[in-house]
């Protein structure tokens, strides 16, 4: 019997964006044209058994996030889901190396958020199942633009700070609590923006 269908969504400790993501993505996929869908998370470089971090479960309902234990990505967890969906373009690789092959179904959540949306203009068959859906994204790959955002404009003798990464959702930890919940809201739209636009795609009447 096949296991059932499954998005892996992964960050770096899996204690704030990937379980807030995951989490939120579950929510809003339930009762979905896909079915049911497994929705987990791990980590890059996690701490085995670390609870959620209080920033993220304040966007959740509460509950929701008293059970979240952190895991380690491993290349078995990447193999066996359908679609795997990362913060970070790094994390992305991360998840490639360890199941190598696996890159058609590895996009960050800003990526596949851009790629649903390509889709959406296109005359393309609804995906039938998360599988579908990866293949499909894949196929659009390259063809949305991700522009990188520009950088607050300080005095001449500043050191100059990089574009943000387009295809990145920042690790709030280490930064400000403004910042720190920014980016857990920031997790929390594109999620949603996300499984809005999976269940537009699957439920798209056939072509006329």
């Amino acid at each position: 019997m096949r296991a059932m269908p499954s998005v892996l969504v992964v960050c770096t400790a899996n204690v704030c964006r990937s379980p807030l993501a995951a989490r939120t993505l579950a929510r809003a996929l339930e009762g979905s044209a896909l079915g049911a869908v497994e929705v987990t998370s791990a980590g890059t470089r996690a701490l085995e058994g670390q609870a959620m971090c209080a920033v993220s479960a304040e966007e959740l309902d509460p509950g929701d996030a008293a059970e979240h234990r952190a895991r380690q990505l491993t290349g078995d967890l990447v193999r066996e889901a359908d679609l795997v969906l990362t913060m970070e373009r790094e994390q992305r690789s991360d998840a490639v190396r360890s199941a190598p092959g696996s890159q058609a179904k590895v996009f960050t959540l800003r990526e596949a958020a851009a790629l649903l949306s390509v889709l959406a203009e296109r005359d393309v068959p609804a995906p039938t199942d998360l599988a579908a859906l990866a293949k499909a994204l894949h196929s659009v790959r390259g063809l949305a633009p991700l522009v990188p955002t520009e950088p607050v404009k300080k005095h001449w003798w500043s050191r100059p700070e990089e574009p943000e990464d387009p295809m990145t959702i920042v690790d709030g930890h280490g930064r400000s609590l403004e910042e720190h919940t920014a980016a857990a809201a920031q997790v929390h739209e594109t999620a949603d923006r996300v499984a809005a636009a999976i269940i537009a795609l699957t439920t798209r009447p056939p072509a006329s």
